[in-house]
C-alpha cells in the first residue's frame, strides 16, 4: 500500500480477498511466496508528511524534509504492519520491503541505467502535463476526468475583409499565445476563408487552418489553438509545425506574456482579466455557463496545464504493439478488466514521463558537466545514489567536481513500483531466488490502478524481459461510501476505522465481509455484512461445540466404509465433497465471492438446517434403532469427517475460528499442527453412481420434514413433541429409496413410527398422539 495516511477499509477489503487466495493455494500444497510491500516514495508520502509536520517540502531544507518522510514513512509501515497482521494477512514479514529502501532504490535506479544504455530511456525539452500545485511533470495515467463549472466565452476576431470571425473558448487568458485558428474541413460556413488571416483581439495576425478534430456542432465552429491549452492544440502545433508562445510558468502564473499586466497573475485570475479586458474592448461578444469535463490530477484534483519542460522519458508509444500482445499473454479475472487495460494503451498519446521535480523519492541517477552538458552516471556497484549529496566516482577528463551538477529530479513513484516483480525476485543479483520467478504467478490490484501499475510494470517487464511480469492478474474493486463515492484516506472521516470494527466484530467478520463481493465488482459499505460475518463465526463455534459434544465417544482413527455408511450420512459427505470442488473450481479462477456462497449454501442450509437435527436422536439414542450402535458410529463418522471438512473449507477466509476449532478438536487426531497445512478437503468419499437420485430423495426428505413441521404448527404441537406417526406413499423406486431415511425420518419428526406404503406420487400423512397417548 501506499503509505499517505491510515489505512481505511477500502485496504482491508482489497488486501484481504488477494491474501485468501495465498492461504487457499498453501492448503493446495503449493509453496506460497507471499512478500508485502510499503510504498512509501513520492509526492502521497511528501503530502502526508507536510500536513503532519505543518511545512511545505520547499520552505525547508531538503535534508530535514527527508528526514521527517523517512521517520513519518517508518511509524506508518509499523501502523499499517500492526493492522495486516491483526486482520490475518499471512504475508512471510521477513519479505517485507518499501520503496525508499536502498535495496528498492538500487533496483529502480539499475532500471533507470539500463534503459538509458539501450535507448529506451531520454531526455528531451518537450510539453508535458504539469500540475502546478504540486510543480511537478505527471504522466497521461495520473489523470482524471473532472466535471467543473466554466464559461463559453465567443471572442471577436476579424478577418481580412473586416468581418468578424467568431470564436468559442473556455480559457480567454490564452489568446496572447493563439498561433493559429482551426475550422473542420467539412464545415460549410468557413471554407471560402481557410488559408486566410485572421487578426486577433490583441491585433495579432494568425492562419485560418483546417482540421477535422474540430467539431462542427461546438461552440461556433472555430476555435484558436494556443500553447498550449489543451492536448489538441499540442496536436496542432506538432502536426503543423506551429510555433510556440509559452506564457504559463511552472509555478502557474503567467510570463512573457504581451498583455503586461497579465505577467505575474496566476491563470484563474489572468482569466478574470482577459475577459475584463475583452469587454473594454468591444470584444467579448458573449459568455454562456457551463459544465465541461477538465482534465485534473489525480492527487490535487487541479486542472494540468501542457508547459515545455526538460524531462525524462521512457519510449512507451514505440512499443504499443507489444503492450497489446502482452494483454493476450496473460490470464484476466475478471476477463472484461482486459478491455480497460486494451483501450487505454491503444489511446496512449505520451511517452511515460518518469521524472518529477520533487524532493523525496529515487533519485535521478545522472549528473552533468557544466562545461559540456555530458551526462555522467554512477557504476553499478554504486548504486544507490544519491546525486545531490553523492559524487559520481569517475570525471570526464579535465573535470573537477565543481565542473559537476546533478539532476535534481526524482523518479516517478510509479517507476519503482512496476519492479516489484523484479525485487522481488532479485533480478539481476547474487540471490538464491534470483530470476528464478519470473514471471510471476499472481498480480492482486484494484482496477483503478490498471492504467497504472499494471500498465507500468508490463512496461519494464518488457523491455528488460521481453516477456509478461505474471501470468494472472486478479482485480478488485472498491469500496464506495453511502453516495457512491470511493472510500479513501482523506475523505469519509466518520467511518469507523478498520481497528474499530475489528474490534466490534472481530477480525474474521471483517474478513468475511470483504470476501462476499464479486471480484472487480465496486461495493457499498455495510456494516450489516460484518455483522453477518459475525453471525457465521458464532455458529461455526456452536456447530463445532454442538458436533464434538456428541462424538464424544467416537474413536478418531474409524474410517468406514462406503457400504457401511447409512445414506443420510452419504448424502451430507458427498455434499461436502462436492461443495469443496465447486470452491476449488471458483477459487482457481480467484471468484472468491463465488466459493464463498458456495460454503454458506452447504453449511447453514445442509449441514446446521438439516444434517445436524436428522442425525441428533439416532446419536443421542442409538438403541431406539435397529443395529443402533453401528448406524450411530456411522453418524459419528460423518459428523466428525464433514465438521472437519467445514473448518478447512472455511480456513481460508475466517482463519482464526478455523484455527481455535481445529485446534481444540482436529490437530491432535490428524497429527497436523495448523488447520492451515490440513490441505484443502478432498476424496471425502467415493462418489456413488446414484448420486443425482439421493439427492432428489433427500429433497424429498425435506419436503416430508417441513410437512411434519408444519403438521405440528397448524396442531399447535411444539416442534419437540413426539406424535403418533408419519406414513409416506409413493411409486416403487420412490418407497424403497426412502426407506434408507427411515430412521432419520423418525428420529427429526418424533414420530413414534414410519410407515410406507405403494402410491403414484410422493404424499405423506401424520398422526398426532391422542389424548391417553400424551398424558
Amino acid at each position: 500500500p501506499t503509505v499517505s495516511g491510515r489505512i481505511h477499509i477500502g485496504h482491508i477489503f482489497s488486501y484481504t480477498q488477494a491474501e485468501v487466495i495465498a492461504r487457499f493455494k498453501r492448503m493446495q500444497g503449493y509453496n506460497v511466496f507471499y512478500p508485502f510491500g510499503f510504498d512509501d516514495n513520492g509526492l502521497p508520502t511528501e503530502r502526508l508528511v507536510e500536513k503532519e509536520i505543518g511545512k511545505k517540502a520547499a520552505d525547508m531544507p531538503r535534508n530535514e524534509f527527508i528526514e521527517a518522510c523517512m521517520t513519518t514513512s517508518e511509524k506508518y509501515r509499523e501502523e499499517f504492519k500492526n493492522l495486516w497482521k491483526s486482520i490475518g494477512i499471512s504475508a512471510d514479514w521477513d519479505l517485507e520491503y518499501a520503496t525508499i529502501s536502498p535495496y528498492v532504490r538500487k533496483m529502480s535506479q539499475k532500471s533507470f541505467l539500463e534503459l538509458q544504455k539501450k535507448g529506451l530511456i531520454v531526455k528531451k525539452t518537450a510539453p508535458a502535463l504539469w500540475d502546478i500545485e504540486v510543480q511537478t511533470s505527471i504522466a497521461q495515467a495520473e489523470i482524471d476526468d473532472k466535471e467543473m463549472d466554466s464559461f463559453f466565452h465567443d471572442l471577436k476576431f476579424t478577418l481580412e475583409n473586416g468581418e468578424p470571425l467568431v470564436i468559442a473558448t473556455t480559457r480567454p487568458e490564452l489568446l496572447p499565445a493563439c498561433v493559429a485558428v482551426f475550422v473542420n474541413p467539412d464545415d460549410e460556413r468557413f471554407k471560402s476563408i481557410v488559408g486566410q488571416k485572421a487578426t486577433t483581439p490583441l491585433g495579432v495576425e494568425v492562419t485560418i487552418m483546417t482540421d477535422a478534430k474540430v467539431a462542427v456542432d461546438k461552440g461556433s465552429g472555430a476555435v484558436m489553438c494556443c500553447t498550449y491549452g489543451d492536448e489538441t492544440d499540442l496536436y496542432w502545433v506538432k502536426t503543423y509545425n506551429l510555433p510556440e508562445k509559452i506564457i504559463i510558468g511552472p509555478d502557474g502564473k503567467i510570463k512573457d506574456c504581451m498583455v503586461e499586466e497579465m505577467n505575474g497573475l496566476y491563470v484563474s485570475k489572468a482569466r478574470v482579466l482577459m475577459v475584463e479586458k475583452l469587454k473594454e474592448m468591444g470584444a467579448l461578444l458573449n459568455s454562456k455557463h457551463i459544465m465541461h469535463t477538465v482534465k485534473v490530477y489525480e492527487r490535487t484534483g487541479r486542472p494540468i496545464e501542457i508547459i515545455p519542460v526538460s524531462q525524462w522519458f521512457i519510449k512507451t508509444l514505440d512499443i504499443k504493439d507489444k503492450l497489446l500482445a502482452n494483454a493476450d499473454k496473460i490470464n484476466w479475472y475478471p476477463d472484461y478488466m482486459k478491455r480497460r487495460y486494451t483501450d487505454w494503451v491503444e489511446n496512449l498519446k505520451w511517452d511515460w514521463c518518469v521524472s518529477r521535480q520533487r524532493f523525496f523519492g529515487v533519485s535521478v541517477p545522472v549528473w552533468y558537466s557544466k562545461k559540456t552538458g555530458e551526462m555522467i552516471f554512477p557504476d553499478a556497484d554504486q548504486l544507490p545514489v544519491d546525486t545531490i549529496t553523492d559524487k559520481p566516482r569517475t570525471l570526464p577528463e579535465g573535470h573537477t567536481y565543481d565542473d559537476i551538477t546533478p539532476d535534481y529530479d526524482v523518479l516517478d513513484t510509479w517507476a519503482t513500483s512496476s519492479l516489484t516483480p523484479e525485487i522481488n525476485a532479485h533480478w539481476g543479483e547474487d540471490h538464491p531466488l534470483a530470476n528464478k520467478m519470473l514471471p510471476m504467478n499472481l498480480r492482486p490490484q484494484a482496477h483503478d490502478i490498471i492504467r497504472t501499475w499494471a500498465l507500468y510494470t508490463i512496461i519494464k517487464s518488457e523491455l528488460h524481459h521481453q516477456d509478461i511480469p505474471w501470468e494472472n492478474i486478479m482485480i478488485s474493486g472498491h469500496v464506495l461510501f453511502k453516495k457512491g463515492e470511493k472510500i479513501s484516506k482523506s475523505k469519509n472521516q466518520n467511518m469507523m476505522t478498520p481497528d474499530e470494527l475489528i474490534q466490534k466484530y472481530s477480525a474474521d467478520a471483517v474478513r468475511f465481509w470483504a470476501c462476499r463481493a464479486s471480484l472487480g465488482k465496486d461495493v457499498q459499505f455495510d456494516e450489516k455484512e460484518i455483522l453477518n460475518g459475525k453471525k457465521l463465526v458464532t455458529k461455526l463455534s456452536n456447530a463445532a461445540n454442538f458436533t464434538i459434544m456428541n462424538i464424544g465417544d467416537y474413536d478418531y482413527s474409524t474410517k468406514l466404509e462406503y457400504d457401511k455408511l447409512e445414506m443420510s450420512d452419504k448424502w451430507i459427505l458427498i455434499k461436502a465433497q462436492e461443495t469443496a470442488a465447486k470452491m476449488v473450481a471458483s477459487l482457481d479462477k480467484f471468484e472468491f465471492g463465488v466459493a464463498m456462497t458456495e460454503f454458506e449454501k452447504f453449511f447453514w442450509h445442509d449441514f446446521c438446517d438439516n444434517y445436524l437435527e436428522m442425525v441428533k436422536d439416532r446419536v443421542y439414542k442409538p438403541e431406539k434403532y435397529e443395529n443402533g450402535q453401528a448406524k450411530k458410529l456411522s453418524a459419528q463418522y460423518a459428523l466428525y469427517t464433514t465438521l472437519g471438512a467445514i473448518i478447512k473449507m472455511i480456513a481460508p477466509y475466517l482463519p482464526h475460528i478455523a484455527e481455535e476449532i481445529y485446534q481444540e478438536y482436529f490437530a491432535k487426531t490428524e497429527g497436523i499442527k495448523s488447520v492451515h497445512l490440513a490441505g484443502f478437503p478432498t476424496d471425502l468419499i467415493q462418489e456413488p453412481a446414484n448420486k443425482e437420485e439421493i439427492y432428489s430423495t433427500i429433497e424429498q426428505v425435506f419436503e416430508i420434514v417441513e410437512g411434519v413441521r408444519k403438521f405440528k404448527t397448524d396442531n399447535k404441537i411444539r416442534l419437540g413433541e413426539e406424535i403418533k406417526s408419519v406414513e409416506i406413499s409413493g411409486n416403487s423406486s420412490t418407497v424403497e429409496m426412502l426407506k434408507h431415511f427411515k430412521d432419520d425420518i423418525q428420529g427429526v419428526s418424533r414420530s413414534h413410527q414410519v410407515s410406507f406404503k405403494e402410491g403414484e406420487n410422493l404424499a405423506y400423512d401424520f398422526q398426532a398422539l391422542d389424548l391417553v397417548e400424551n398424558i
